[in-house]
């Protein structure tokens, strides 16, 4: 039984390998022998999907790279077991980040191949969250204007509200 706000929240978030001096406190997440960093803003956006979902489930929503994007030539097969390969990755990434960050709730993981949008908005279609908590770019506001944010984005087109974190810099 749930005794958040919410039953079900979406939180998606975006991960990168950690540059060699990172060693912020909570954002850096150790995979094995890698180290994985997340935003200030994605560690907030958790913590907050997990206080409002607690004792209810929260979908952690992660976008891929899709191998068939890049510029090279490799059997199918061996596109689909990379991209397989990178799914699992990206699980074993999205399980230790909940463990720290999300607590208390049960977990989904929806990981995706495509652009961040369109993963974001089809796993809103497919697990209707009774909300969705995101963190803002990190990007100037000059970079969002021309390129759109894709928080943006998701706030006009969700089919449910839509709580928008501070990425938290200047």
């Amino acid at each position: 039984m749930s005794t958040g706000v919410f039953s079900r929240v979406m939180a998606p978030v975006e991960f990168e390998a950690a540059k060699g001096g990172e060693l912020a406190t909570g954002r850096v997440i150790e995979v094995g022998e890698d180290r994985i960093s997340i935003g200030e803003g994605t560690v907030r956006a958790l913590e907050l999907a997990a206080r409002l979902a607690q004792g209810g489930e929260v979908c952690l929503v992660h976008a891929a790279h899709d191998f068939m994007d890049y510029a090279t030539w490799m059997p199918p097969e061996r596109i689909v077991e990379h991209n397989r390969d990178a799914s699992l990755y990206a699980t074993m990434v999205l399980s230790a980040i909940a463990k720290e960050h999300c607590t208390g709730v049960k977990l989904r993981y929806v990981i995706e191949s495509g652009k961040a949008l369109d993963v974001i908005l089809d796993a809103a279609k497919n697990y209707p969250p009774e909300a969705i908590v995101l963190a803002a770019s990190a990007r100037s506001r000059v970079s969002r204007a021309f390129l759109g944010s894709t928080a943006d984005k998701v706030i006009r087109r969700s089919p449910c509200p839509v709580m928008v974190v501070p990425s938290g810099t200047a």
